[in-house]
This record gives C-alpha cells, structure tokens and sequence, in this order.
C-alpha cells in the first residue's frame, strides 16, 4: 500500500504522514512536539480539528520534565534505506539542557508507521541521566464535535467509548491470554511487565472505538520492563466530547541510563497504526508490516522443522542418546536437530549449575563434533541451546569472577549476569562466536531463564546506574553483529517459553518461542492470543513428551496445533526400537504435510482469528484459526474443541477464500476429500461435530482451477 510525507508549513509547522489510508500529523508548537492527530479515512482534519496539547513524548533528564523547551534544529523528508518507505528526519535542540533529540518516523503503508528516535549529550563535560522516555504517546478516536453527540447513547445505556485488546496474565505458562478490557471514563487503564523482561505478557495492544468502529495498533520494542497506558478524556460542553490518550514507554528505577559526553543513545522503536475494517484485516495489515520492515528471513525463508532432543532424554545426555535421537528425527523426516541444555555439563549436574562455562562437559567425553557429524550425515541441520545471560553457581565462571553478577540492594543476584559491565558483554559476545564457528551451526538457540526484576545498580559518575537498559542494548548489539557476520545462521530466541517476545529481540531473530506450555487445551490458547502479535510463521509450538506435553487428548489433535505455527517435536519415543509405530507414521503424516502443503505458502498467508477471545483458566469452548494463501489458492483451518464447550458441533465458514475459485477440501483425521465452491464454503460453510473434548479437524483446501 502506498505511503506519503508532506512537510507542512503553515499555519504551523508540521508533518503529515500517509500510510494507506491511515494519516498521523506531527505539529511544532511552543517548543513542544505535538500528536495533532491519527485516524483512518485518508482525509486530513481541518487545522482547527486537531487536538493542540498532547505529546507525541515525554523526556526526564535529571529527574526534570523535558516536554517542552526545544527547538527545531533540522527536518528534512528522506527515504529509509532499507525499506524504500518515506521518513522524516526531524533533530531538535533543547533550550536549557545540551541534548539533541533526532526524530525518524516512517510512513510504511498498510496504515502502519514507525518511530526510531536517538539521545544525544551535547556536553563537553557532564554526564546527563535519563530518568524517564516516553517515546511516543498521542491521541486516537477523538469525538469532539457536537456533530459525535450520537454516542450519547451508548454511554446512557452504560456503555463505554473505548476498549483495549491485551495479553491479560504475565505469568509463566499464561502467556497470549488476549482480553479485550473497556476503558473506564476519566481513568487510566495501565498494564506491562515488571519481571526484568518484556513477558510472559508481550508489549503489544489493540484499541478499537466501541461507538464508531476502527482499531488502533501499538507495539513497543522493548526486552526488558515496559508500560502501556491508555486514558479515556472526557469533557463536558453541549455534549460529551472523548479522545483517547496512549502512552507507551520502558520503566526502570532512575536513572535509567546515563549519557557521558558526546555519548547518543537509541531509545526503543515504537510500531502503531490504523485499520477502518474488520479486527481480521488489521491483523493482517500488522502481520504484512512486521514481515515487510522489522521481521528477518534467512534464505528464502523457510524455516526448518525441528526436532529437539530434550523429550525423553533430558540434561543426562549421551553421545549414545543422542545418536537414538538423531535416528527419530531423521526417521520422521525433521529438517534440524536441536542439541538443548546439559552438552557443557558434567554428569549428574542440575543443568542451571554450571550454566556460563559453554565447554563440553564429561557427559560427551568427545566433544559435541561426532554428535553433528551424525546429524549432518542424516541430512540434518544442525542447532544449539545456550544461555549465554547466565552462569550457574557451580561453574567456573561465578567462582573466577562473582563481581560479574547483577548487584541490588548490596546482594549478588545468582545467575543474572551484568552485561552493562564491558568485560561481561565482551564475553558474551566472544563465546557466541565461538560456538557459532566451532560446531558450525545452521541454527543458534537463545535461553533465559531468569527474571531481573527491576534490575540490579552500578556505581558510575556518583550514581547509582540501572542496569536494565544496558543489559538490552548490550543483547541488541551482540545479535545485530552475529545477523551481520553470519547472514544464513537461524536464530531462535526463547526465555522460559515467552519471556521476551517483543519486537526489539525478534527483529534480531527468525523464530520465537512464545511459551513452554504445550498442554492442551491452554496450548491452543496461547497460539491464538499470540499470533495476534506477531506472524504464526515466527512462532514455536512443540509435540512431544517435552514439559509433559503431549499427555492430555488426542495426538492427532496437538500434531494438528503445532501445524499452524511454526512446528517441533521433542520425545516421541524413548528410541525407535520403542516407538509405537501408529504415532510415528502420524508425526511423518504431519511432517510431511507441514513441508509440503503448508510451508511453500505460508510465509505470506493472511491469518483470521474465528474466535479472538477464548475465556477460562486452562481455556475453553473452541478455538479455530484459519490461514490463507496470498493469492487465495490454499488454505489450512484448524476446528479445536477445548474444554466445557456448551455444544458439540462448530458451524465453520471459511473468511478468506476466493469466492469465484472452486476447492478441493481435504478433512483430516480420515482423508475425506470433497469439492466445493468458494461461495459455499464462505457463506455456509461447515458443520463441525466434535463429541468430546480436545479434538479437533484440519481443513486443507487447494483451488481447482
């Protein structure tokens, strides 16, 4: 879609952003940057219809307000070199404080835009701290003009303006829980993530206006803690006028970052937009954004399945048990074998332990090498888990150096390493490498598993420094070097499940994973919360005896989950020898399925979420999630029955197939295959019966014509 900037110089000096049909309009006044308005029909407000006092960021330096104050030092409307999309380049100065503020926001199409911003010290000689950065904050659905006084209705009936989409729960195991949340009047609805890391929740909601419709999109890239706000203003004049106000920032005990002399620093990207139609098509528009301008791709994209050795062979691991596990991968046809936690540990060692040494330990007496070999002899790609953040209490590491730990409240904190420290991030980064280039790896697997919390404090310049956003821009820089040094390397990115699963790390990596729960029914649950956030290609959902897994309902059902994300499997049996031969032909089935109908489209399919919400604990009623192909060509649905659904059966009706097209659906479990016209299948659709619970149907649909 297309994407435009117009520098506007009268009355006020401003800029104009267009994306589809989405317009974000910038304005200089009084020293301040205003947010003078977003909205979605491709006409700009009148001059007089915009709101005239609200930020576009907020700034404390030195515990002092820095909202106001500046000036306009340059802006100019360049091209984003990677993307091709317009961006304004805007650098203003601050009056009273030696600080340059460079602005970038690019008009990306699909009505998405992005903001990168960078902090400069102008001083010669004082290190300033930031104690606070909003880095984007505005307004979005106003209704101020007596013209709206319709909406008085809604309100009588007890009604509210504004909702809110988010991922409720940020525990562990409770990750993608998507609620939508009503916007109390005159008050703050607020949530984020205070462990350290950006989860088990994700930095991401959705705003939709309950009285006129449209859908308002935020992601702040962000590892570490971060809050999201959103405020419904009301004010009372002939008839009730609402706006809603967002703000969207990092948080840390300041300072959160100092800035010596000369120093500059980036401040977190934001992501946010606007789509007028359906919830499904400003899904979409998100996931075209992500995978156009912030999500990586590795070849030609495709990315391997995987097959990890944890299952059933666990930390205790053995040249031996390895091998039997090489055997299963390649006997189901696996793309890459996965070597997981214990290789650096010696026999009988609790895996966190010795966690930071990253040597072979004596459970592989030669060395990982005969391991890969296999592997790779097999025709398998070849992939290793590292928590390089850490270093267990037994390991040599933590008694060589134990001023390498975070340190809060004068304590150590056990196995949080402090890469705000340059000697600790130098390490990190050098043994990364070594790995990389030792064992030759197609694919670099990131852990951790640990919650800073609010971080630990270094003393610098006087202060008492957090050590939070060094530790995230230290992880940032590493990875931006290993995406640049080893451009065909997958990297995977995991933290206790989905620990971090914002845009700033997986911008750096091709796959994440969004939970260690792979439990039915919650399992569906977190799969269909979290492609909202990002792509179901980048998602990681497992089968197996792993995290006891696979141990509730029926198997064809979790092969047919994992089948909509991006799949592995871990501990389908202890060795072939003892494999029940039904499941393997099964895992081959769904394999072979993944590789050869699925994958060669999906990198580009439009995702619909028949059923957004999904209430309960453990999750229940139904889920059904439906991928289709960009050109209208293929299709997967999958019909899950949860838990306590009220009825047995599923009326399913296709939203993305081309009416025009006829198509050949195949249902599995059974083979059942009918043709159908694409108008039938949309407006009638499919009755699915399902008579107990954690079953489900898959629904492949490939054109006829």
């Amino acid at each position: 879609m297309s994407s435009k900037i117009t520098e506007l110089q009268e009355p006020q000096r401003g800029w104009r952003y267009h994306s589809g049909q989405a317009i974000y309009v910038e304005r200089f006044r009084d020293g301040r940057l205003i947010a003078a308005q977003l909205q979605a029909t491709g006409i700009p407000y009148h001059t007089r219809h915009e709101i005239a006092d609200e930020l576009a960021f907020n700034l404390q330096i030195d515990g002092e307000s820095l909202y106001f104050g500046w000036e306009l030092a340059e802006s100019r409307v360049d091209v984003d070199a990677a993307s091709g999309c317009p961006e304004t380049v805007i650098s203003l100065k601050h009056t009273w404080k030696p600080l340059r503020l460079d602005l970038r926001t690019m008009a990306a199409g699909d009505g998405f835009f992005r903001r990168r911003m960078t902090l400069t010290n102008l001083s010669a000689d004082k290190t300033l701290a930031l104690s606070a950065v909003t880095p984007l904050s505005g307004t979005v659905f106003a209704m101020i003009d007596q013209i709206d006084a319709g909406h008085e209705n809604l309100l009588e009936s007890g009604g509210l303006p504004y909702r809110v989409g988010w991922m409720r729960d940020n525990e562990w195991g409770q990750e993608g829980n998507f609620q939508w949340q009503e916007v109390p009047l005159r008050a703050e609805l607020a949530f984020g993530s205070g462990r350290g890391r950006s989860g088990h929740t994700t930095p991401f909601a959705v705003a939709h206006n309950n009285v006129f419709g449209g859908y308002f999109v935020a992601s702040l890239a962000w590892s570490a803690n971060w809050r999201m706000a959103f405020t419904c203003d009301q004010v009372n004049h002939y008839a009730p006028q609402h706006r809603l106000r967002f703000a969207l920032m990092p948080v840390a005990p300041a300072p959160m970052r100092l800035l010596a002399p000369g120093e500059t620093l980036a401040l977190p990207d934001v992501h946010f937009g606007l789509n007028h139609e359906s919830f499904d098509q400003t899904i979409q528009a998100w996931h075209a954004y992500q995978r156009r301008h912030v999500l990586p791709r590795v070849g030609d994209g495709r990315q391997p399945f995987i097959y990890n050795h944890w299952g059933f062979t666990e930390h205790e691991l053995s040249e031996a048990s390895l091998s039997r596990e090489i055997e299963i991968a390649s006997e189901i046809g696996a793309d890459l074998f996965m070597v997981d936690a214990g290789w650096y540990a010696d026999a009988n060692t609790p895996w966190p332990d010795t966690s930071g040494d990253w040597q072979v330990g004596n459970r592989l007496p030669h060395g990982l090498e005969p391991v890969f070999e296999l592997a790779r002899s097999r025709g398998l790609l070849c992939g290793l888990w590292v928590e390089i953040e850490s270093a267990g209490k037994s390991s040599k590491l933590a008694t060589a150096h134990p001023d390498w730990f975070i340190k809060r409240y004068g304590k150590s904190i056990e196995r949080v390493l402090d890469l705000a420290k340059p000697e600790v991030r130098q390490y990190v980064e050098d043994n990364i490498i070594r790995l990389i280039e030792r064992y030759r790896l197609d694919m670099f697997r990131l852990d951790y598993n640990l919650d800073a919390w609010e971080g630990g404090f270094n003393e610098r310049d006087g202060r008492q420094e957090n050590t939070l956003w060094r530790h995230v821009e230290a992880m940032y820089a590493i990875f931006d070097k290993v995406r640049a040094r080893y451009p065909k390397l997958q990297l995977e990115n995991c933290s206790s499940g989905g620990g971090r699963t914002d845009l700033g790390l997986n911008s750096r990596f091709t796959t994440a994973w969004i939970s260690d729960w792979m439990r039915m029914p919650r399992t569906l649950r977190i799969l269909n919360g979290m492609s909202m956030a990002m792509p179901p290609e980048y998602l990681d959902r497992m089968f197996g005896a792993v995290m006891e897994g696979s141990y509730k309902g029926n198997p064809e059902t979790q092969l047919q989950a994992i089948m909509l994300a991006h799949p592995a499997v871990s501990g389908l049996t202890p060795s072939l020898v003892d494999a029940n031969p039904d499941l393997l032909a099964l895992a081959k089935k769904y394999v072979t399925l993944y590789k050869e109908f699925i994958r060669p489209w999906h990198r580009d399919a439009r995702l619909y979420h028949h059923t957004p919400v999904i209430p309960g604990y453990e999750a229940s009623g139904w889920c059904a999630l439906e991928r289709v192909a960009a050109d209208r060509t293929r299709a997967v649905a999958g019909i899950f029955r949860l838990i306590d659904a009220r009825e047995d059966t599923f009326q399913f009706r296709f939203r993305g197939l081309d009416p025009a097209r006829r198509y050949r659906v195949t249902t599995e479990p059974g083979g059942l295959v009918c043709e159908t016209a694409g108008m039938d299948l949309q407006e009638t659709g499919l009755c699915i019966r399902l008579d107990t619970p954690l079953t489900s149907r898959l629904l492949l649909c490939a054109s006829t014509k």
